[in-house]
Parts: C-alpha cells; structure tokens; sequence
C-alpha cells in the first residue's frame, strides 16, 4: 500500500485537484478544511487538524499564503518521526522560513505547481522545487509523488 496523505485545505480548489490526483493514483487520503466542506467521496474527512496529521507520511498544505506559515508552525510538532511536510503556496519568504524552523523529526519540502485545479494530467506539467534542508530528498519525494511532471529547481 502506499504512503497515507493528510491534505489540509482539501475543501478548496486545488485541494480537491490533488486528493483526486491521490486518490486515483493509490494513495489514502484524509482530508482536513476548516473553511470549506469536502465533498470527495474518496477522501477519509477528519474532524480536526491535529487529527488529520497524527498518522500521516505525507501532509500536504493546500492553504491561504498567509496563513501557511502559522499552520506550519502549529501542526509540524504533532507529526509523526520521518514524515513529510509539502507545501505549495505562491510566496514563499515566510513559508520557507517556517519550514527552516520545524523539528529535524519530519522532511519539508517546499514546491509550487505552475498549474491550477483546472489541469487534467500532471505529465508534462510544470512544478518549482525549493530547496530547504535537503534538496536531493526533497526532489526526489516530489518526483515520486509527481510522475511525468517537469521540475525546476
């Protein structure tokens, strides 16, 4: 099976993108929204932030830009040792200086689709990776999760 993915934001748009591109591609998805309700049939709902990232490999943050940093800050230290943090907002200064600070127990990794929800295939797709702790890791995750999609670093 594979790895379990926690999508915060997954009421929005780009969040349903990416818990149908999970959710078809194998993954278990739980989804989280304190702002939009989720209606994916396919995306485990959770009830809670904390509860949605607890068992998760994989937390992917689908949020507002200016709250993604206080969201990252908040949940970094509830995840599990060896997990992953994937954020995707369009400015980057503050959220790449949240993720710099978060315990060296989980794996950030900071990427920006060049995409919107409207996209229908990821292959060929355009996705900027920013490096954080370690970049080679950090490709490589996405690469994996994203197949067929173009990377800039």
């Amino acid at each position: 099976m594979k790895e379990s993915i926690t999508i915060i934001g997954a009421g929005g748009k780009m969040g349903q993108w990416f818990a149908k591109y999970f959710t078809t591609n194998g993954y278990q998805v739980t989804g989280y929204d304190s702002e939009v309700q989720i209606t994916d049939k396919a995306v485990k709902k959770s009830e809670s932030l904390v509860g949605a990232i607890l068992s998760a490999d994989i937390v992917l943050l689908c949020t507002p830009t200016r709250r993604t940093p206080e969201i990252i800050r908040l949940i970094a230290k509830e995840m599990k040792r060896g997990s992953y943090l994937i954020e995707i907002s369009s400015q980057k200064a503050k959220t790449a200086a949240a993720l710099l600070k978060i315990p060296a127990k989980i794996n950030p990794v900071c990427i920006h689709p060049m995409f919107g929800p409207g996209t229908k295939k990821i292959k060929g797709q355009n996705i900027i990776s920013i490096p954080i702790k370690d970049a080679k890791k950090e490709l490589s995750l996405v690469k994996t999760l994203f197949e067929g999609a173009n990377f800039v670093t």
